[in-house]
């Protein structure tokens, strides 16, 4: 949990669907770098959003280049560009 970069998420201009999504990246995330791997399902839950939802907010942070997506085999990681961890 990374609460610099939370704080940092509340200062983007962003909608509420994005911010709240981004908000969540940045809670599970690492401070050093950023990085985290919730599941879709767990972010849905914590954000109240269904799972398309959070799909096409995890895309559209990633187009406006706040969030880094790597597919791995053993899952997704989610990597937060904020202050830091940019």
């Amino acid at each position: 949990m990374s609460f610099h970069l939370v704080n940092l998420a509340w200062r983007k201009d962003l909608t509420h669907s994005p911010k709240i999504v981004l908000l969540a990246l940045a809670d599970f995330a690492v401070q050093s770098t950023g990085e985290c791997f919730p599941s879709v399902r767990v972010l849905s839950a914590k954000c109240g959003l269904s799972a398309s939802a959070v799909r096409a907010q995890i895309k559209a942070l990633n187009k406006a280049g706040l969030v880094d997506i790597e597919k791995q085999a053993d899952g997704i990681v989610y990597r937060v560009k904020l202050g830091a961890a940019a």
